[in-house]
């Protein structure tokens, strides 16, 4: 005969209810960080399902991972020399090599000058 409703049971539901809802917040926080980045408005619905789990979901490693590497790329295409490097037929070694040039004239212009 089998029990209905016993306590192993009732514990098991909950471990797996609390498994899929940490699944689902962690699909959630994926969603809401690409929303963030492409500008995209908020689903309220994600909001909802990080809070059920507290707030502050732990992602799996991968997705961590890959959150981090767009994260990273992200702020390279942000920065100055990210910025030039899109810039077509733009050779980055040829401009550091005539900024280094023009310092160095600058230096030897400055030692030259009798006022400094």
């Amino acid at each position: 005969m089998r029990r209905l409703g016993g306590s192993a049971d009732r514990d098991g539901g909950m471990e797996r209810d609390a498994q899929f809802a940490q699944r689902k917040a962690e699909r959630a926080t994926v969603r809401s960080h690409f929303r963030d980045k492409y500008r995209l408005p908020k689903n309220e619905t994600d909001d909802n399902q990080i809070q059920l789990v507290g707030g502050d979901v732990e992602l799996p490693k991968e997705l961590a991972k890959m959150i981090e590497q767009d994260n990273e790329e992200e702020e390279e295409k942000n920065s100055v020399i990210g910025q030039l490097s899109n810039i077509q037929n733009l050779d980055l070694d040829s401009l550091k090599d005539k900024a280094s040039a023009t310092l160095e004239d600058l230096k030897q212009s400055a030692e030259k000058c009798s006022l400094m």
